[in-house]
């Protein structure tokens, strides 16, 4: 796993958890003489776009001298927003409702706090409903199920200088540069051409060009290159990846060069491996690498996480073998979580943080899309369907967007998100108020695979409900309980004349999850690995370049809990989504300032920029972002899971749980928990095992939210 990728985790986590949840909670409102205040949420379920919460509510009827404590169950319509990390509900209902000192005035409390839930639910903070989800295992994230993943070994190159690893999609794939003796290979991202004459290889790196007899041979810088690769240069799109050095000035040594036709993973080192032990383990990891690679002392063997799964070799030269994650050496669930190896915890089976992510990967980002968007396909030559193994069903292989078609000749395709159904492959496409189930039985051996976290959740005359859960990306909940990317399947290309569609790879892009206290799950694509590569396929593809390359360099370092492809529509196609200067798009530049991501390539970002410079408010804002950033970082360093478990101390004034029996419960000083009984607090007489244990669960994930979000458990 990147170093710096990590390190960049935990800045965007904690910056795109600034939402602006600064009313905090409790809230108290008045009606009828009525003080009523309403403790933080607890989200239950989440399931498609319905989410059910219950809460603990107090009121103090007019007169009277003591509230009255009860919970109340509610459930409502989710909008969420990755990028400003904030939920919003709609049609909010109560579903159950339990006071024991005023059973008949129940209903009648649930009707006053859904009134007022309508204007305090549109901002609701992401980070802590993800944390109630995960941290208490709700039931509607237990129910999804796991996917038959494959995995195989990659090749895995080691190098202890600068590298770059170029990966090309199959056989090169060369086509004529007219005009010239070159042949292009137009199945990779890499500017990699053959010179006819000579048989040489040609690749464009390091600021120069290099030169190999062959893919895999060994590559050199090229002392007398053809002047015709200079013209190739100027004419490929601006998209390409050219491998240029870091700092713009070439590398010297020049970088170790490999080339892969198959699935393969870079690991490098800053020189010779240099080990440190890990805190109560066995286990030594290569501090001078962005990758975690680790020696397990026991047994002598070197272990590395790519794409969540495990690998292990005797030699870092290989041969390597997959190694599941449930059958790790014991010490692996043991490295302290405050360890900078601890992000590799979320990729250990059995483990909390294994569970959170694997959890947190069920979550969906919601949107509700006008019925009057619309969209194109766009196909190499006449569309061409191939059957879909197992089903009934077929896709379009020579698209970059999945376009399945159903044996009665419907057509259905996902964009950004959204389902779209037309009667013809070529359109005229509406948006999908409906899905044939059958679109839920495709295999994870098909390449469009990844469309079916793709949903329609419900509709009015006007709108549909629509979202995508992160597989929409490449995770994945593997049978081992742990999040992998990518289903581990190698997916034949589809390559043309000219054209190269390339479908979803596991391996490649050294892709990592990680799962911390203070941030949450996180998930990433590391910046420097190969010097630039990203993904091709699917939601990640960002313009074609005339057919020839799939590549969008802006999707490095890019995070699934905090982009949101929603946002790729107007405010006309998705009802819920702001554009305007807010918190959260100060936040955004917050964020994409820590990760080194430049607004000069990207219009939108600039445009941000630009709004956030205009501001008045906006160096206040940035201040205020640079204390919440700092604060939690002190957060985790000086927090742990133990210590948590019976801590209240950060609930502050929202320290009143509805417990699983419908009864409002407050910790006591000792740490145990008070039981409202209708007229004052009192210690159970006798406990109920699973309902202390949930509210334990509660406490604990309560003060992880309000960490993780600065206003969803009473923290400032």
């Amino acid at each position: 796993m990147n170093l710096r990728l990590l390190l960049s985790f935990l800045v965007v986590f904690v910056s795109s958890a600034l939402c602006d949840t600064s009313d905090g909670w409790p809230k108290s409102f008045t009606s009828g003489g009525a003080a009523i205040t309403v403790y933080q949420p607890q989200v239950t379920d989440w399931s498609g776009n319905t989410l059910t919460a219950r809460m603990a509510v107090s009121v103090v009827p007019q007169g009277a001298a003591a509230p009255q404590f009860g919970t109340i169950v509610l459930s409502g319509t989710a909008d969420t927003d990755s990028g400003s990390q904030t939920v919003s509900l709609s049609n909010i209902t109560p579903v159950q409702t339990t006071f024991p000192a005023a059973p008949d005035q129940a209903s009648n409390y649930a009707e006053l706090v859904c009134s007022q839930a309508a204007a305090w639910s549109q901002d609701l903070s992401l980070p802590a409903i993800r944390a109630s989800l995960a941290v208490t295992g709700a039931t509607g994230a237990r129910t999804v199920p796991t996917v038959p993943v494959q995995n195989p070994v990659p090749a895995i190159y080691f190098s202890d200088r600068s590298a770059v690893l170029v990966l090309v999609n199959g056989d090169p794939a060369l086509r004529t540069v007219p005009g010239t003796n070159l042949l292009r290979a137009i199945n990779t991202q890499a500017l990699l051409l053959m010179d006819q004459g000579s048989g040489l290889y040609y690749l464009r790196v390091n600021g120069g060009w290099s030169q190999a007899p062959a893919l895999t041979g060994s590559w050199t810088d090229a002392s007398n290159p053809p002047a015709a690769l200079d013209g190739v240069l100027q004419s490929v799109p601006s998209t390409a990846e050219l491998f240029a050095p870091p700092g713009g000035s070439p590398t010297v040594p020049p970088p170790a060069i490999f080339v892969s036709t198959g699935p393969a993973e870079l690991i490098t080192s800053q020189g010779v491996p240099q080990f440190a032990p890990i805190t109560g383990t066995q286990l030594l990891k290569i501090t001078n690498s962005g990758s975690s690679v680790f020696m397990n002392v026991t047994n002598q063997n070197y272990y590395v996480v790519i794409s969540g799964r495990w690998f292990s070799s005797p030699s870092l030269a290989g041969p390597w073998q997959f190694v599941p994650s449930g059958q790790l050496p014991p010490d692996f669930a043991n490295i302290p979580e405050s360890d900078p190896a601890g992000t590799v915890l979320a990729s250990v089976a059995g483990t909390p943080q294994a569970g959170e992510a694997a959890i947190s990967s069920t979550i969906p980002q919601t949107a509700t899309i006008a019925r009057t968007a619309t969209t194109t396909v766009a196909y190499a030559g006449d569309p061409q369907f191939q059957p879909i193994t197992g089903t009934q069903l077929s896709y379009a292989a020579n698209t970059p967007t999945p376009v399945i078609r159903t044996p009665d000749d419907a057509y259905y395709a996902v964009v950004n998100g959204v389902w779209f159904s037309a009667g013809a492959p070529s359109g005229p496409w509406s948006v999908a108020d409906s899905v044939p189930p059958a679109i839920y039985t495709i295999p994870p051996s098909s390449p469009v695979y990844y469309a079916t976290n793709v949903y329609v959740y419900g509709s009015t005359p006007d709108v549909v409900y629509t979202g995508y859960t992160p597989g929409y990306f490449g995770p994945c909940l593997s049978p081992d309980g742990v999040v992998v990317f990518g289903t581990g399947f190698w997916y034949p290309p589809f390559i043309g004349p000219d054209v190269w569609i390339g479908p979803p790879l596991t391996y490649g892009f050294g892709a990592g999850f990680a799962c911390g206290l203070a941030t949450g799950f996180a998930f990433g694509l590391a910046a420097d690995h190969g010097w630039g590569c990203s993904p091709w396929w699917g939601p990640w593809h960002g313009g074609w370049g005339g057919w020839g390359n799939n590549v969008n360099r802006n999707w490095n370092n890019v995070n699934i809990n905090t982009h949101n492809v929603y946002n790729n529509w107007s405010n006309n196609v998705v009802r819920n989504s702001n554009n305007s200067l807010n918190r959260a798009n100060l936040d955004n530049s917050v964020r994409n300032d820590a990760n080194n991501i430049r607004t000069g390539n990207d219009p939108n970002l600039k445009a941000d920029a630009d709004l956030v410079r205009s501001n008045p408010n906006a160096q206040n804002w940035k201040n205020d972002a640079d204390n919440r950033i700092n604060t939690a970082r002190a957060d985790g360093d000086t927090a742990d899971r133990r210590s948590l478990q019976d801590d209240s101390s950060r609930l502050g004034d929202n320290n009143v749980f509805a417990g699983k029996d419908g009864n409002a419960y407050r910790p006591a000083n000792d740490g145990n928990w008070e039981r409202h009984d209708g007229q004052n607090w009192q210690r159970p007489e006798s406990f109920d095992r699973d309902t202390c244990s949930d509210l334990d669960s509660q406490r604990f994930s309560r003060s992880v939210g309000g960490m993780r979000s600065f206003g969803g458990g009473g923290r400032r």
